[in-house]
């Protein structure tokens, strides 16, 4: 059978006999100094940064209620005692610091204050009633907030862990029920942290019912960092004989081969007080293990996984070993924060100074000058941002959930009736029209350019929407304000529903592009985060990133901005729509006069017979377009000259007349269709473009902007006074962590 991995003698120390090393004075004061160092600096910055990126590793102690967990710490620590946590048991972590003192008896206790960052000592029962405070004054409710302990003795162990909360099996009402469910979600978030060492008790038996070791693997299914402690080994003397030892300690095929495990009774005892001194009870029960065993036939391979003792000397090297390889990341991390911190009491600072009473309007004018600017490198093109990016398919969808949410558009409006879903409109962009990048996730000027091809589709299924009966034919005949002519009642017949139908399609695009500017805001912000550290940084002012720290960290300068960004895009929305509406009216008015063809020579064949033009050849091509441009007016005319005037022939004029506004309605729509990039760009797009920053230059702050700002300058105050004080415990801890490395070595 494969041998049980224990502790690991090839990464740690040989496992037959303690080396010569580890009883040197020097090696013994490195152990304390870098135990200490870590200590500290995990007491100063809890809470202060992240723990799951911050490179500290630490044992925590998981298992079921009555499991032997306590008794387990005791016996590292190497005294009994008995933190006094109320009926509901423990509700927070205990973070024990155990450090071994030769000579000192009885062991001294220590509690730490977080508010003066010192160790307090404390009679050990006093200790046990303020760690029984801690957890009493939660109620029935869990904190992730540890109260530290340090133990320094004789008997102790150099050790750090943190005993957490136990695993409960029966809630006896919903009130228990709850808070089972709340430590359980404590546990598993400590359990979760790539940095802690699980230390998971189990009372030693079957292993197939191991149900914590079975939390330990959904979170470390290699057990690279899990540690299994068979606890009460004693009480299963009589279970074990020569036939099933060794395979008791594999754990029958249950356990796998690289799971490093240890097997270990503990003292107990009748009574209050122990019958002698528990660290004699300690030994007495670590070769008790060893002897029983090993008399019962146990592989001398297995002798290092039984006892207490060995699993004390395991863990001193563990812990060594792990704080050791952390000195390095964590040093680097230390910089790293400092460096962030640093930036971060600049910024503050800035902002502070920025927001002034009388500094305040012009601060956020500059603050959307600079906002301006970058919406404009936006939407030429950089590439910086990927916020808000969208297929046209997430795109239009979002759309149509804004429309629909603020009624901006009618039903009818928003969707192109030729289609009998929105979903087949979207299908015929993408199979039929071949959208260019509808499935790739745009943002800034080239989603605008998408959105440009999209709304040329859109318009071009404008309808007439109306059919002509003789009456309506007669009766606009015969209403002309001018010469009853059959041109003249077609113009009055395409007014009648022409134009409405035209600027439901004009008012859709009008509040595409909008709503498209107003999505840009979020965008313009990231690209301006973004530029520093990035290929284009060089391209760009470094003011534009300090601006937008300041603008991100501020909602009421972002508010403010977003604020004149949206009614500069509502005042070019409505310009834009005028436009288009006067120059659809004039457009149904006299589309005879106002409708030319195009003059865009026809594809076809090659160009390599193509020579320079003469002066000959281009008088040539001017004429021919004048006379193609009148083309289509000339078409129209022939075919109202056909219409019939006689009363008994008005069916047939009827059909006529439909057929000839259908068909310069088409005209129309198509020529709308062909210049709605055109326009857009001309009428929407660049005076957004240049008229923004000046729009930003007259921002006005309103009084309750005044307000907030006051309000703002004094969480700044204690924002500066929060982030100076890390920084004043991250340059401590860096000057600790050098000064050990240069004057005693470790992390290389």
């Amino acid at each position: 059978s494969a041998p049980v991995p224990g502790p690991r003698a090839e990464h740690l120390l040989p496992l037959f006999g303690r080396p010569a090393s580890m009883a040197d004075g020097l090696a013994d004061k490195r152990k304390k100094l870098l135990l200490n160092l870590i200590s500290e600096v995990k007491a100063r910055l809890h809470g202060k940064v992240d723990s799951l990126s911050f490179p500290i590793p630490q044992f925590i102690v998981v298992g079921k209620q009555s499991v032997g967990k306590s008794r387990l710490i005791e016996g590292l620590a190497g005294e009994p005692f008995n933190f006094v946590s109320g009926t509901l048991g423990s509700r927070r972590p205990t973070v024990l610091e155990l450090r071994n003192v030769p000579g000192l008896v009885p062991s001294r206790w220590s509690v730490y204050d977080d508010e003066r960052q010192v160790w307090n000592a404390y009679p050990v029962q006093q200790v046990m009633q303020l760690v029984g405070q801690a957890h009493e004054k939660l109620g029935t409710n869990v904190s992730e907030v540890p109260i530290r302990v340090k133990v320094e003795g004789a008997d102790t162990v150099d050790l750090g862990l943190v005993d957490l909360p136990g695993f409960r099996a029966y809630a006896k009402d919903p009130m228990m029920q709850e808070l089972c469910m709340k430590i359980e979600k404590l546990v598993h978030k400590f359990m979760q942290d790539e940095n802690n060492v699980m230390l998971c008790v189990e009372e030693a038996g079957d292993a197939a019912g191991f149900a914590t070791l079975g939390k330990c693997k959904q979170v470390d299914p290699s057990y690279r960092r899990t540690i299994l402690i068979r606890n009460k080994l004693d009480k299963y003397y009589d279970d074990l004989t020569a036939d099933n030892i060794n395979k008791w300690i594999e754990g029958f095929g249950d356990l796998p081969n690289d799971l490093v495990r240890y097997a270990v009774s503990l003292p107990h005892w009748n009574g209050p007080e122990p019958p002698k001194p528990f660290s004699q009870m300690r030994t007495d029960c670590a070769e008790r293990d060893t002897r029983t065993l090993a008399g019962k036939g146990m592989s001398q391979k297995y002798i290092q996984t039984i006892g207490i003792d060995n699993f004390r000397f395991y863990m001193e090297v563990k812990t060594q070993q792990l704080f050791a390889d952390a000195l390095t990341p964590m040093l680097s991390r230390l910089k790293a924060m400092k460096e962030d911190y640093e930036s971060r009491c600049v910024l503050v600072k800035q902002e502070s100074e920025t927001i002034c009473e009388d500094n305040i309007l012009h601060a956020t004018r500059q603050a959307g000058i600079c906002f301006a600017q970058s919406f404009n490198y936006l939407m030429e093109g950089a590439l910086s941002s990927e916020t808000n990016r969208k297929t046209m398919e997430e795109e239009l969808r979002a759309f149509h959930d804004y429309v629909k949410r603020t009624g901006v558009l009618k039903e009818s409006e928003a969707t192109a009736t030729t289609f009998p879903d929105f979903d087949s409109y979207i299908e015929y962009l993408r199979d039929t029209v071949q959208l260019p990048g509808m499935d790739v996730q745009l943002n800034g000027g080239a989603q605008f350019k998408r959105l440009m091809y999209e709304v040329e589709v859109f318009t071009r299924f404008a309808g007439l929407g109306h059919k002509f009966r003789r009456e309506d034919v007669i009766q606009a005949r015969g209403s002309a304000l001018h010469e009853a002519t059959w041109q003249n009642v077609i113009v009055l017949l395409m007014m009648h529903s022409g134009p409405s139908q035209m600027k439901e399609k004009t008012k859709y695009v009008g509040e595409r592009i909008k709503w498209f500017f107003t999505e840009q805001k979020e965008c313009t912000l990231q690209f301006m985060l973004a530029i520093k550290n990035s290929p284009e940084e060089h391209m760009y002012s470094q003011r534009i990133n300090n601006q937008a720290k300041v603008i991100d960290r501020n909602e009421t300068m972002k508010s403010c901005i977003y604020q004149a960004f949206d009614e500069t895009c509502q005042r070019h929305q409505k310009a834009f729509m005028q436009m288009w509406n006067d120059w659809m009216n004039s457009m149904f008015t006299s589309p005879l006069k106002l409708l030319k063809a195009g003059s865009m020579p026809k594809i076809a064949g090659g160009y390599e017979s193509e020579i320079a033009p003469t002066f000959q050849t281009t008088k040539l091509r001017i004429e021919n377009e004048r006379k193609g441009r009148d083309g289509l007016q000339n078409t129209l005319q022939r075919q109202i000259a056909l219409i019939p005037s006689d009363d008994g022939l008005a069916n047939e004029a009827v059909d006529m007349v439909q057929k000839i506004i259908e068909q310069t309605f088409g005209r129309i729509r198509s020529a709308v269709s062909d210049q709605m990039e055109l326009y857009s760009k001309s009428f929407f797009l660049l005076p957004m473009l240049r008229r923004l920053e000046g729009d930003m230059a007259k921002l006005e702050l309103a009084d309750e902007d005044k307000m907030r700002y006051r309000a703002r300058k004094t969480v700044l105050v204690e924002e500066e006074k929060r982030s100076t004080g890390i920084l004043a415990d991250l340059n401590w801890c860096i000057d600790a962590v050098q000064k050990f490395r240069i004057t005693l070595g470790g992390g290389d």
